[in-house]
């Protein structure tokens, strides 16, 4: 269905509302999406383009990141009717059904009865120019997913136009899952992807090839326009290594808990062999930690790590185990010789910052992503980790860096280019009359005029 046929009235100079769904603001790595997401459109729609975000934990998120305007998932409002699993699903096709008549006054009046925040939630939909699923991995075969698309379809029954943003997804296993993915996202206007299996998941799918985009993932817009010149020479021997790392379940080759041991138990090898052979101070941090209210908490995983050092290893590693909104990560990346990184957007910070990463893939989103960066050969798969495993990858890496650093940092920037043309396909679907020569021009990526931090309200950058 078209942009005309949903119903979008934006007009050329009119402020637009963009509605974010499926935010998880209390991931950093998320959060980093998001923020980029809302800088990229607000450089591409108008700077006075406002944003409603609903978050699976909104009461949450807001407390942690000023200036954002979160609300619950329409989701959240069905679990609070029913805890049962057929009557949630049963109130979200009722609710399919009354989601049009919010768009008029009748029709308000008609569902008065609806619950005060659902009905809100709804505005919310009618009141958007575009409705924008966030960028990031939650459409995958080990995560619940009727939520997120019970989200999309309120969408599509409202009639606005909708872009799901750089994603990671599939594989889609035949099943009723399956039926309901591809019926939902062919509904979808454009369907960005990050990686080239994705795209050929969609296909797979049988998604319109005509809907669907390959644009880097989001984050990489925070990297500064001038990285390639500006990024920092490559230090011989690091003597500041940041570490990012997380608790992973869905191992495929063992058990979860012996490759988490496996895991942990290299994770310590490692970080006494960097500070014994190479004196290098090591941080331990990363993108979900500091926040109670979230699932994970990779700073207890951390914590455990460091428990297993001997005192005279230990002495010289520090847990950072704080919140951090994405300017302060970038900060305190930019000081760091080095980083070692399970998660896949505290990598892509680092290189934002200009600061070589040795990447751990639990997903195949990294390993595609250091194979765009000429890096293929260095991530290193969790399935098979291992203490010499990871040393011999670390020794490996340092040539490699000092000899590729240069060709990485313009992929970087590639990366960069690519990632804000996603908002030059968005502003092309919603108001193609409103692009112009300007957006021809930017199509190389837009152009931010001052560097990332002063891109984001102030609040995100003070300290807590």
């Amino acid at each position: 269905m078209s942009n005309a046929e949903r119903g979008s009235n934006v007009q050329p100079g009119k402020a637009r509302t963009v509605l974010i769904l499926n935010a998880a603001a209390l991931n950093g790595g998320d959060a980093a999406i998001l923020t980029a997401t809302m800088a990229m459109l607000k450089r591409m729609l108008g700077e006075d383009t406002s944003f409603v975000v609903h978050d699976i934990d909104a009461d949450a998120a807001s407390r942690y990141h000023d200036g954002v305007r979160f609300r619950p998932q329409l989701f959240a409002h069905v679990e609070r009717l029913s805890a049962r699993r057929k009557a949630q699903i049963a109130i979200s096709f009722c609710l399919l059904a009354l989601a049009p008549l919010r768009r008029t006054a009748t029709g308000r009046w008609l569902t008065s009865w609806l619950p005060a925040g659902m009905r809100r939630g709804l505005d919310d939909y009618a009141a958007a120019d575009l409705v924008v699923s966030s960028g990031g991995t939650y459409l995958v075969p080990h995560y619940e997913v009727y939520s997120k698309l019970f989200n999309l379809l309120l969408a599509r029954a409202m009639k606005r136009p909708l872009v799901l943003f750089t994603q990671s997804l599939g594989p889609f296993p035949a099943g009723r899952r399956r039926s309901l993915m591809r019926l939902v996202l062919n509904k979808a206007d454009l369907v960005l992807v990050r990686d080239e299996r994705s795209r050929q998941a969609l296909e797979a799918l049988g998604i319109d090839a005509g809907r669907t985009r390959l644009c880097a993932d989001a984050a990489f817009f925070l990297a500064p326009e001038d990285i390639a010149k500006t990024a920092p020479t490559f230090e011989e021997s690091p003597r500041s290594v940041a570490i990012s790392v997380r608790t992973w379940p869905h191992f495929h080759s063992r058990p979860a808990q012996e490759g988490m041991e496996a895991y942990l138990s290299a994770m310590a090898d490692f970080t006494e062999y960097l500070v014994l052979r190479h004196g290098a101070k090591v941080t331990f941090i990363s993108t979900c930690q500091g926040t109670p209210e979230y699932w994970a908490d990779d700073g207890l995983v951390a914590a455990g790590i460091a428990a297993r050092l001997p005192k005279h290893v230990a002495e010289h590693v520090v847990c950072d185990r704080g919140f951090h909104r994405t300017a302060q990560l970038l900060d305190h990346l930019r000081q760091q010789d080095f980083v070692v990184s399970t998660r896949l957007h505290f990598a892509i910070l680092s290189l934002c910052a200009g600061t070589p990463v040795l990447p751990i893939a639990y997903e195949f989103k990294t390993t595609e992503l250091f194979e765009r960066l000429g890096l293929g050969d260095l991530a290193l798969d969790i399935e098979t980790i291992s203490s010499g495993r990871l040393i011999e990858a670390f020794e490996a890496a340092l040539p490699v860096w000092r000899a590729r650093h240069e060709a990485v940092w313009n992929a970087v920037d590639k990366e960069r280019r690519s990632a804000a043309d996603a908002a030059r396909h968005v502003a092309e679907l919603i108001a193609p009359t409103d692009v112009g020569d300007e957006s021809a021009q930017r199509s190389e990526g837009l152009k931010l005029q001052e560097r990332w931090p002063s891109a984001v309200p102030d609040a995100a950058r003070r300290p807590l």
